[in-house]
C-alpha cells in the first residue's frame, strides 16, 4: 500500500528557498519518501532572513548583554525600555498582518530573530511572551476592532502582552479553569473572578489574554486591560530565567467589556491550543540558540584551560561532550528549518485574512511542532549540562556562565505544553491521522516478517510513494536504509498499539511516550540526514563534517529506537519476543567507528572555535 502524496501547487511562502513537493504536516514524514530539494534548511536563508538575525543580535549584544544585571534585579522599567527599543528596531511588529502595523513576516524571519534573542534567555521570554502568545490570540481570533484598536499600539510597544491561561489547579489540564466570568445585569460587562498562576510579564503587561468559564461552563478567552482591575502578585523566585517577570494574576470582579470577548463564546480552547501550537513551532530555534552558545563557550573554555601540561580541549573525553552537543545543533537545527519552511509554504497558499484556513493549516503541523519542542528542549537540556561539566568545578560558580545557562534551559521542557503532554499529543495524533490511520494498519496486516529485502541499506519503504533516492556523494546508504525501516517498524508499533487499545489508547501514557519517542527519533534522523544529502550535493567546507554527523547520530539513534519499540511491544502484546527480535533485525545498524567520527567533529569546533555549521 503506498501513499500517493501530490506535491502542492502554490508557490513557496516569500522568503522560502526549496523547491517542489514539501511534505506538509499531518505526520506525512512517517509515511511517505522525501527528497532534500523538497526541505528547508538553514543554507537556504536569504540575505533577508539573515539580516534580521544579525540585527537581533546586534541589538542583544549593544542594548541588553550590557543591562543584564540590571534585569536580574527585577527592574522592570527596564524592560519596558528595552522592549520599546526593540519595537523601534521593529521585533515586535514582525508577526502582525501590515495592516496593523506589522511586518506579517513568515515564520523563517521571525525565528531567525528568535534564535538571536536567545543570547539572554530571560529578556527573549519578556519579549517572546508579548511578541507571540500575548499579541497573537488578538492576530488570529480578534475581530476588525479588537485589531484595530490593539494591535498597532502592541506593534509600537505602547502595550505590552501577556497570555493568562494557568490556575492553581488547572496546569496542562488547561480546561479545568476555575476562572469564571459572569454577565452583569445590564448585559454591557463580564465580571472575572479567579487567580492565574506563572504569567509571563505579569508585573507590567498591559493587556492579556485571560481564559475563564462564563457561568462557570463556556471556556471563553478575553481580551482584558490592566486598567479593568487585574492585581498583579509579587514575582516568583524561579530556578531559573530571573530577569524576567513571572506573577500570579488576581480577578475581583474586573469587569470586561462584552465587546471584549476573544473569539467566540465557548471556545476558548481554540484560542489556547493554537496560540500554544504558534509557539512550539518557533521555540526550538531559540533551545537549539541556548544549545549552540553553551558550545561554544565550553569550547574556548576548553581551549584555555590547561591540566596536565595541556588543554583540555585535547582530551578524548572532552572532545566526545564537544562532539555530541555539536550533533544535536545541527539536527536541531535540521528539525526546526524543516518544520518552519513547511508551515511558511503551507501557509503560502492560504490567505493570510482567511483566519480559519490559517488556524487549519497550523494545526495540521501539531504533531510535527510537539517533536520539535519536545527534542530542541532535551537537547537544550544536554547541551547546558555538558558544557557546565567541561567548566569543572568552575561551572558550579556563578562567576562562570555555564550555571545560569544550566538555570535557564530547565523551563523549556515545561512551558508551551510539558514535554509528557506533547509526547501524548505526538502518539495520539498519528494514531488519529486520516493520513498515517490506513497506512500503519497496512504494516499489522503485513506483520514485521514481511517482504522487505534482508540487508542494511536499500531498503525499499513498504509506505513510501517512492523508493529512498540514491545518496548524496559522501554519505553512506546505511542510514537511509536504517532511515526506511525505522519508520516501518514506528508505523508497525503505531499500528499495534491502536488496534489493541482503540479509543483507549490516550490511557495508556507509557506506551504513547515510547511510541511518540520513536516518531521523534524518524523525524529527527530523517531531517538531519535530508539536511547533509543537501549540504553534501552543494559541496562546500562542511559537507564531510556533516556525514561524521549523520553517522554518529544514525548509530546512537538505532538503539534508541530498539529499546523504545521494545518497551512498547512489550507492552502491547503478552508474548513480545518474536516482534522484538524481528525489530532488532530491522534496526541493526553498524558497526560504525563513533569515536573516530566524533574525535574529527570535536576538532573542527575547536578549530573553528565556534559552532560553524
Amino acid at each position: 500500500m503506498a501513499v500517493d502524496i501530490t506535491p502542492p501547487t502554490t508557490p513557496p511562502h516569500k522568503g522560502a528557498a526549496y523547491t517542489a513537493e514539501a511534505r506538509a504536516g499531518n505526520g506525512r514524514f512517517l509515511i511517505a519518501d522525501t527528497a532534500p530539494d523538497a526541505v528547508f534548511t538553514r543554507e537556504d536563508l536569504s540575505d533577508e532572513q539573515l539580516l534580521f538575525g544579525r540585527a537581533a543580535e546586534e541589538f542583544m549584544r549593544t542594548e541588553v548583554l550590557p543591562r543584564v544585571a540590571d534585569l536580574y534585579k527585577h527592574d522592570w522599567v527596564l524592560t519596558r525600555e528595552l522592549i520599546q527599543k526593540a519595537a523601534d528596531r521593529d521585533f515586535t511588529r514582525l508577526e502582525i498582518p501590515e495592516a496593523y502595523g506589522g511586518l506579517g513576516l513568515d515564520k523563517v524571519s521571525t525565528a531567525c530573530v528568535g534564535e538571536m534573542l536567545s543570547l539572554d534567555p530571560s529578556f527573549a521570554g519578556s519579549l517572546g511572551a508579548h511578541t507571540s502568545i500575548g499579541t497573537l490570540p488578538i492576530v488570529y481570533f480578534g475581530n476588525a476592532d479588537q485589531r484595530e484598536r490593539y494591535l498597532p499600539r502592541l506593534a509600537s510597544g505602547e502595550l505590552i502582552g501577556a497570555f493568562a491561561l494557568t490556575e492553581p489547579e488547572a496546569g496542562s489540564d488547561a480546561l479545568s479553569a476555575r476562572t469564571t466570568a459572569t454577565l452583569t445585569s445590564d448585559g454591557r460587562f463580564y465580571s472575572l473572578r479567579g487567580q492565574k498562576l506563572w504569567i509571563t510579564n505579569g508585573a507590567f503587561a498591559d493587556i492579556f489574554t485571560v481564559f475563564a468559564k462564563i457561568d462557570g461552563k463556556h471556556f471563553t478567552a478575553f481580551i482584558v486591560e490592566r486598567g479593568m482591575g487585574v492585581v498583579s502578585g509579587a514575582d516568583e523566585h524561579k530556578l531559573g530565567l530571573d530577569g524576567s517577570s513571572t506573577t500570579a494574576l488576581m480577578f475581583d470582579d474586573v469587569k470586561v467589556p462584552v465587546e471584549n470577548v476573544l473569539g467566540t463564546i465557548g471556545e476558548g480552547h481554540k484560542v489556547a491550543f493554537n496560540i500554544l501550537n504558534f509557539g512550539r513551532v518557533k521555540l526550538g530555534t531559540r533551545n537549539i540558540g541556548g544549545a549552540k552558545q553553551a558550545l561554544t563557550g565550553a569550547v574556548r573554555y576548553a581551549k584555555e584551560r590547561r591540566q596536565f601540561g595541556q588543554p583540555i580541549a585535547s582530551f578524548g573525553l572532552i572532545k566526545h561532550k564537544i562532539a555530541e552537543i555539536a550533533v544535536r545543533c545541527f539536527v536541531g537545527d535540521a528539525m526546526v528549518f524543516r518544520s518552519l519552511g513547511e508551515v511558511d509554504h503551507a501557509l503560502g497558499g492560504v490567505d493570510p485574512d482567511d483566519v480559519p484556513a490559517v488556524l487549519k493549516t497550523i494545526e495540521e503541523f501539531a504533531v510535527e511542532c510537539s517533536i520539535n519542542k519536545v527534542w530542541t528542549s532535551e537537547a537544550l537540556a544536554y547541551a547546558v549540562d555538558e558544557a557546565l561539566q567541561v567548566y569543572g568545578g568552575n561551572g558550579y560558580s556563578r562567576e562562570f556562565p555555564a550555571e545560569r545557562a544550566y538555570r535557564d534551559a530547565r523551563i523549556t521542557r515545561i512551558y508551551e505544553g510539558t514535554n509528557e503532554i506533547n509526547r501524548l499529543i505526538i502518539g495520539t495524533r498519528l494514531v488519529k491521522s486520516a493520513l498515517v490511520a490506513p497506512v500503519i494498519a497496512a504494516e499489522v496486516a503485513r506483520g514485521l516478517g514481511g517482504d522487505t529485502p534482508s540487508g542494511t541499506g536499500g531498503d525499499k519503504l513498504f509506505l513510501s510513494a517512492e523508493a529512498p533516492r540514491a545518496k548524496a556523494e559522501g554519505l553512506s546508504s546505511a542510514e537511509r536504509g536504517l532511515l526506511a525501516r525505522a519508520k516501518r517498524v514506528t508505523a508497525f508499533a503505531l499500528g499495534l498499539a491502536a488496534k489493541k487499545y482503540g479509543k483507549g489508547l490516550g490511557s495508556e501514557q507509557e506506551v504513547v511516550g515510547r511510541l511518540a519517542d520513536m516518531a521523534i527519533e524518524v523525524y529527527a534522523l530523517e531531517s538531519a540526514i535530508l539536511r547533509a544529502e543537501k549540504m553534501a550535493a552543494r559541496g562546500g567546507p562542511h559537507a564531510s563534517i556533516a556525514a561524521d554527523i549523520i553517522q554518529v547520530f544514525a548509530a546512537d539513534a538505532a538503539d534508541r529506537l530498539k529499546h523504545a519499540a521494545a518497551n512498547a511491544l512489550a507492552s502491547i502484546e503478552a508474548d513480545a519476543s518474536a516482534a522484538v527480535a524481528a525489530v532488532n533485525g530491522l534496526l541493526r545498524h553498524g558497526p560504525v567507528n563513533t569515536i573516530a567520527a566524533r574525535r574529527r567533529i570535536a576538532d573542527a569546533v575547536i578549530e573553528a572555535n565556534r559552532y560553524m555549521l
